[in-house]
């Protein structure tokens, strides 16, 4: 199967000014093309007529009978970027119409909103408007841009991470194949994203590396083999972020409190939100990234539970409570743990987490939690809470219908945990 990532480089700030108005000068071209295009199609509705009608292929055919010369003549861009800015456009609309035919056949309950107007992803190309070469020196790459209808391209230059830099130098080597590239405007600067795909074969292995997300530890990784073996256990628990994360929740509180009546937010309130997503978006990273690097080490498998269930719900739990599960980055967790897995060719599962924690992984028997302490009665048995129940979720992925390690289908081995938790 064939996976992608993609990669950002930012714009340096020693650009010098010719070249950043001229990088301006093209994304507010672009988007006037864009919106040229987008007018049309929702004057004559032309992205009604996409759900039954006509094709994105004819729809192709009629804006570029109808606007290309007109485009070509009144804005100072390349025919490949005309082209590109109309078939991003009517990609966005096709989207829209394949939703929009789902509603009506009753596989989606909302009706999906029309593609906003005002920015369209500006892609370029590559190699015919952007190509991309090492510099070596002061700075790592350089991407030669084709900013205008003339043959002129622009050197700009770009700031990137040790990992990015290894990555693009390995596609140009010829280990990966590179898209289309976006180039995109966050907070008043610009940033190239460079798509990179890879053919990978991912398989089911005899090893697999149980995954528990809680919320008293942020994951719990444990490595079972087919044979009962327990080799590693990883407990995750950025502590002091977590903290930092409760100390921006107490000064948001505090902030609303002087807030004038009918007002909800303000602007450094919304500021505290955007860093505790960028902490959240951070441990998400770190913990998948982790996750992986386990089971690569391995040779192994991952399996995750499905936590879709673990939402906040008004009146059912106490406030903290749905705090805490509303900032629970599981999902993140997960999304990336998925991707990151995909392209090192890792085969991730999903496993059904009911009585994951209830359940003695050693013999499989109803036990008893409290807290962070798990015992079986069964044989007197204690361990971590969270440990007992990444075992468990090993055991699911590979036996679905099993609880416990002694009852595992395995020829010989440790049938005993192999681990001592703290």
């Amino acid at each position: 199967m064939q996976v992608a990532k993609s990669l950002t480089f930012k714009v340096s700030k020693k650009i010098n000014m010719r070249k950043f108005l001229a990088i301006r000068d093209f994304v507010n071209t672009y988007q006037s093309i864009a919106r040229i295009y987008a007018s049309y199609i929702l004057e004559n509705e032309l992205h009604e007529k996409l759900v039954n009608d006509i094709t994105a292929k004819d729809l192709k055919n009629i804006l570029h009978q109808k606007f290309y010369r007109q485009i070509k003549d009144t804005f100072n861009v390349s025919s490949q970027t005309i082209q590109e800015t109309r078939d991003v456009v009517v990609e966005a609309y096709n989207s829209w119409a394949k939703l929009y035919k789902q509603f009506l056949t009753g596989r989606l309950e909302k009706e999906p909103s029309l593609p906003k107007v005002e920015r369209f992803t500006i892609r370029m190309n590559y190699p015919r408007v952007v190509s991309i070469f090492e510099h070596g020196k002061e700075f790592p790459f350089f991407f030669k841009v084709k900013l205008n209808g003339m043959d002129k391209r622009y050197a700009i230059p770009v700031e990137c991470g040790e990992y990015q830099r290894r990555v693009l130098k390995d596609a140009l080597n010829g280990k990966y194949k590179l898209g289309a590239v976006q180039l995109v405007e966050r907070n008043g600067w610009y940033y190239f994203i460079v798509p990179i795909k890879k053919e990978v074969s991912v398989e089911k292995r005899d090893t697999v590396v149980g995954v528990d997300i809680g919320l008293r530890y942020l994951a719990v990784i444990t490595v079972l083999h087919r044979d009962g073996k327990i080799t590693d256990v990883e407990f995750l628990k950025y502590r002091k972020l977590l903290d930092k994360i409760r100390y921006l929740w107490r000064r948001i509180d505090y902030l609303k409190s002087l807030l004038p009546e009918g007002q909800r937010s303000s602007k450094q309130i919304r500021r505290l939100w955007r860093k505790i997503r960028r902490i959240n978006d951070w441990i998400a990273h770190n913990v998948s990234k982790k996750i992986v690097e386990v089971a690569k080490e391995n040779n192994a498998m991952i399996a995750l539970e499905d936590l879709r269930w673990s939402r906040p719900k008004r009146g059912r739990r106490r406030k903290d409570m749905n705090r805490r599960l509303a900032n629970w980055v599981h999902g993140r967790i997960a999304k990336y743990t998925l991707y990151k897995a995909n392209w090192e060719g890792i085969y991730v599962k999903f496993v059904n987490a009911r009585d994951t924690s209830k359940r003695c992984h050693v013999c499989g028997a109803v036990g008893y939690r409290k807290g962070a302490i798990f015992s079986c009665r069964e044989h007197s048995y204690t361990s971590n809470a969270d440990f007992n129940a990444s075992v468990n979720i090993g055991i699911r992925a590979m036996f679905p219908s099993v609880w416990g390690i002694v009852n595992m289908p395995a020829p010989s081995g440790c049938k005993t945990p192999c681990v001592s938790e703290g």
